[in-house]
Order: C-alpha cells, then structure tokens, then sequence
C-alpha cells in the first residue's frame, strides 16, 4: 500500500484593499529566498476565482466578480478552492485572499466554511493599518476601480475581518496573527510574516 505523501502548510494571509497585504508578500518572499529550503508559491484566490470566471464566459475582468450574484460568487469560490488545495500538496501555499469582499447586497465570506476546510491553514494572517493610512493608499491607486469608503466603514470593514479570521480559525484550529503594515514600514511587516514560517 503506497503511503499518501504529507501535504504543506498552506498560510492564508489577508486584508482589506488597500492595505497593501500583496507587497508585504511578496517582500517576505524575496526574503524567504534565503532561509526556507522548500517550495513556497503564492497564489491569488481572486486571480483564480477570475480564471474559473472568465472559464465560463461570466466576466472580463476581476472588478466585476464582486457584482456577480451570491450564488455564482459561492460557487466560483469553491471551484477555486478546490484548485488551491491540490497546488499545496507538494510545497507551501501562501493564498493572498479577503476575508471579506463588499458587495452591493452586504458582506460576502471569503472564505466561507467549505473553501477554509479545504485549504486546512496552519496560520490566518490579517495585514491590518490605520484606516486613515488605507484611504491615503486607495487615493493614489488609480489601477483598480475602488469603492469610496468613509474612515468609519474602512475601520468596520477591518474589525468584521478580524472576527472572520476568528471564525475561521475555530473551524480549522488553524493560528491566528496581525501584522501592521504601517506607512513607509512594509520591509518590517515582511520580517514580521516571514517569522511565521521560520517557527
């Protein structure tokens, strides 16, 4: 009977827009060059969503799946957690996700119950700033169409998204981490993920 090989520790790591969680990554990753011997891939859960999406001809770009109904958006978001936990059975998955995306009809999970137990996470990181920082950020990204969103619903936005993370990791037993990415301070924000893996 052939032995069924261990999986890797799959580190799903998220934030608001805005808060720069994607170049805190990638910073960490040109650091675990040096230091962590196995293979480490990032992944996008919304590129993968967009992939399955435009596989079915329902989109054209990543800005309009958070206006596609809840039912599709669920599905979509089952299809690609599925993808995601065959990719992390021979090497370390860091998924660069939300907790929560803002959708006309409310707050839709991002990682709902069956996507969290799929990917069965070691660690749930939220990258976290001053909500006055986040707006600063969102003014100047001209790249993504964003939604204005007052002080008070960027803080909201980041506290429900704690309480998920909570959730989440009460479902999978998985650890729980905050990691500040303060202005000017993402090299220290890196330092502080990369930890994560060397323990």
């Amino acid at each position: 009977m052939t032995k069924k090989r261990e999986a890797k520790k799959v580190f799903i790591v998220t934030g608001i827009p805005g808060v720069g969680k994607t170049s805190v990554i990638e910073a960490m990753l040109k650091k675990a060059e040096k230091v962590i011997s196995e293979p480490i891939e990032m992944v996008n859960y919304g590129t993968v969503m967009l992939e399955v999406a435009k596989g079915e001809n329902l989109v054209n770009s990543r800005d309009e799946l958070r206006i596609l109904p809840p039912q599709v958006q669920r599905r979509i978001q089952r299809i690609a957690g599925e993808k995601i936990s065959k990719m992390a059975e021979d090497r370390i998955v860091i998924v660069d996700t939300h907790t929560l995306i803002i959708t006309p009809d409310g707050y839709l999970v991002g990682l709902p119950e069956w996507v969290v137990t799929a990917l069965e996470p070691h660690s749930i990181i939220l990258v976290e700033a001053d909500p006055n920082e986040i707006a600063r950020r969102r003014s100047k990204d001209d790249t993504r169409e964003r939604d204005k969103e007052f002080l008070n619903g960027i803080k909201e936005h980041q506290d429900l998204c704690r309480v998920a993370g909570i959730v989440c990791a009460t479902l999978t037993g998985s650890i729980v981490k905050v990691i500040e990415n303060r202005d000017g301070e993402v090299e220290q924000a890196a330092m502080n993920l990369l930890k994560m893996f060397e323990e």
